[in-house]
């Protein structure tokens, strides 16, 4: 890299388009002081975001021996892009990344990269620890990702740079101990061995040294010498140096995750919490804390809901860590009223308290996951995560007649990736047609199709924007497959082609939901399509519009039969539940109750199927010929119900052509 970057002559050059003619990436001053005010100019003409616009900016500061992030704003000009801003006084190190359109230019092999001075002119010291330890081989995952693969260097030139560092900064040596180490141990084993040793007595004779540092030493005996022994008797001090410390920490809370569940109480947690403020530990970066921190506080509260104190999610919400957070809403709000333990009534308000608390923790960078992200990322990083939850909000609003409310919560993740689901783009086409947003909706609605994406709610659509056009519903099939993308079908039919077997089916005689008896013997010459499913199930709920799509469509085909067995089913009035469910729904299923197996539970028929097939695990879907053989299996559910209908029917169209 070129440390002395480009050359300016004043300010003069930003507006005169003259600052990058020739490279995409420049600073002035070109030599960057920290604690003054730079100009970072990015033209994109030579880079992977040419065209794009517009360009956002970050910028990283290796400050304090760790990484942070800051959202730069970039501004347009003739000769490309320009922001100016405060380096921190303490910064050693910046790296920026400039990004338009989903992608990210992060500078190449040379990266967009500073080492930074003090007004003096003088170097930092870390600068060249960090501009070393941020390319390393034996460091990348370490470290953020803001440099390119290319730009990444043999730890022997790691080395180098650490050395270069203790050159010039003797002072360093305590606080680049452990990533040196990491380096020889890569680079030079033996030799490590033998500085570790000295090294690690040297700070702790310190008489200044800190918990990190004495965790440094911990972390390079267990993980790199292998010494538990000495690892352990270093924690041992820490612990005595440092009560209320990481490691004492780290050893109460393994301590309350592994005791009994009847011990992981709320007055436990809090205890530990009044110990060990989450405040002051929430960027801690250790093995324990990243295995049992999430679950031992979802632990906690878990225990009180089990109690039926929902309320606890009032009092624990505000300190939740994002994944506790989305994850209560999924078990606790969604979970909980799709299997009929609360009611919508009763479980909206904390479905409306936990969106609103992940709306505020988007605002608001905690824990170890927004370390290195900036502001604008931490914020989309949250909302990705967040977009199950928002749907799920959504989804009760519309139930409850506030469409206008329901379409802000999804407008506000409906550009992330897993928008592009059948169940996100069914809410989100309907909720923008009953805001009189049509054009939308049909734009939406037409992209859904062409995925193979549709719920019954976009073909409603489709279909009665069809209708007004046409006066008629004549030729709406036909129209409908059309707009499907014919290379996604023909993928499709490829792959249920491969999927194709031959099996002898098991027979089964069970009773039917509307009365009488299924008998597969009797159904020799018929198609029959089973679904196993049970009411607990989300997913087996969730593929059921598909399935009464295919359902819909052989209605009248005598020689075609659905079987809806409900297996696994566990509550005494599971069939109670299933009418109750079924009619909500407006589903027209032909279910069947699973009989007892030898053990009492109610999944015979499943366990058979389960046996030939070697499968596990439900919704499970099944396709018989007209001879009792077993043609097609599938296991779980993709998340499209036009898809889903579209399998279902060519298999049964693969088998009539058999005859």
């Amino acid at each position: 890299m070129n440390m002395k970057g480009i050359a300016f002559s004043g300010l003069l050059a930003l507006s005169t388009g003259l600052a990058v003619a020739q490279k995409p990436y420049a600073v002035y001053p070109d030599h960057p002081v920290a604690g003054d005010s730079v100009t970072v100019f990015y033209n994109p003409e030579s880079t992977i975001l040419k065209g794009l616009a517009p360009v956002t900016g970050v910028v990283y500061y290796y400050r304090n021996n760790d990484w942070e992030a800051r959202d730069i704003t970039m501004r347009m000009t003739d000769s490309g892009w320009v922001s100016r801003f405060l380096v921190p006084a303490d910064a050693v190190l910046m790296v920026n990344n400039f990004s338009a359109n989903g992608k990210t230019d992060k500078g190449g092999r040379p990266t967009y990269a500073y080492l930074l001075s003090n007004k003096q002119g003088q170097q930092m010291p870390t600068s060249y620890a960090a501009w070393g330890m941020l390319r390393t081989e034996a460091l990348r995952r370490e470290m953020p990702p803001i440099t390119s693969d290319s730009a990444v260097i043999t730890n022997e030139v790691g080395r180098f740079w650490m050395n270069q560092e203790l050159r010039n900064f003797p002072m360093s040596r305590r606080t680049i101990f452990l990533p040196t180490m990491k380096i020889l141990k890569a680079f030079d084993p033996a030799k490590m061995d033998t500085i570790l040793v000295r090294e690690a007595n040297y700070i702790g004779t310190l008489p200044d040294v800190t918990e990190d540092e004495l965790r440094a030493v911990s972390s390079a005996y267990r993980e790199l010498a292998g010494n538990r022994a000495k690892a352990d008797s270093v924690d041992k001090v820490i612990i005595s140096k440092f009560p209320d410390g990481v490691v004492a920490r780290d050893k109460a809370l393994r301590a309350f995750y592994m005791a009994p569940a009847g011990q992981k109480t709320i007055t436990q947690w809090k205890a530990f919490i009044a110990k060990f403020p989450y405040e002051k530990f929430q960027y801690v970066d250790s093995e324990e804390d990243r295995l049992w921190y999430d679950k031992a506080f979802r632990a906690a509260v878990y225990e009180q809901v089990g109690k039926k104190n929902y309320n606890i999610l009032y009092e624990m919400a505000p300190v939740a860590p994002l994944n506790a957070l989305t994850e209560f809403h999924r078990l606790l709000v969604m979970g909980a009223e799709s299997h009929g333990e609360v009611t919508l009534d009763f479980i909206f308000p904390y479905s409306k308290m936990l969106v609103e608390e992940i709306e505020k923790l988007s605002k608001n960078k905690r824990g170890l996951a927004s370390k290195y992200l900036s502001e604008s990322q931490w914020e989309q990083h949250v909302l990705e995560y967040a977009l199950p939850a928002y749907l799920g909000h959504a989804s009760y609003l519309h139930r409850k007649g506030d469409d206008k409310t329901a379409l802000v919560w999804m407008e506000k993740v409906k550009d992330f990736k897993r928008a592009n689901s059948a169940e996100f783009m069914g809410l989100y086409a309907t909720l923008l047609e009953s805001n009189g947003r049509h054009n939308e909706a049909m734009q939406l609605v037409e992209n859904a199709v062409a995925m193979n994406k549709a719920t019954p709610e976009i073909i409603d659509l489709l279909k009665k924007e069809y209708v007004k056009k046409n006066k008629s519903d004549k030729g709406f099939d036909a129209y409908f497959n059309s707009l499907k993308s014919a290379e996604t079908l023909s993928e499709q039919q490829a792959h249920l082609r491969e999927q194709m077997l031959r099996k002898e089916a098991p027979m089964f005689k069970l009773e039917q939901l509307k009365g009488g008896y299924a008998d597969l013997a009797k159904q020799k010459g018929n198609i029959i399509v089973i679904d196993f499913w049970a009411t607990w199930c989300g997913p087996c709920k969730a593929a059921l519009p598909g399935m009464q799509m295919a359902v819909n469509k052989y209605a009248n085909d005598k020689n075609v039969n659905f079987y809806f067995i409900a297996t696994q089913e566990t509550k005494p009035d599971y069939k109670e539940q299933i009418k109750a469910f079924l009619k909500e729904n407006n589903y027209n299923l032909n279910v069947l109750y699973d009989g007892k197996n030898t053990n009492g539970r109610l999944d015979d028929t499943y366990s058979k199927y389960a046996k030939t097939l070697k499968f596990s695990g439900i919704p499970a879907k099944i396709i018989i010929d007209g001879k009792g053989q077993i043609r097609w299996a599938s296991n779980g559910y993709m998340g499209s119900p036009s898809a889903l209908a579209d399998e279902i029917s060519y298999v049964i169209e693969l088998l009539k052509k058999e005859g």
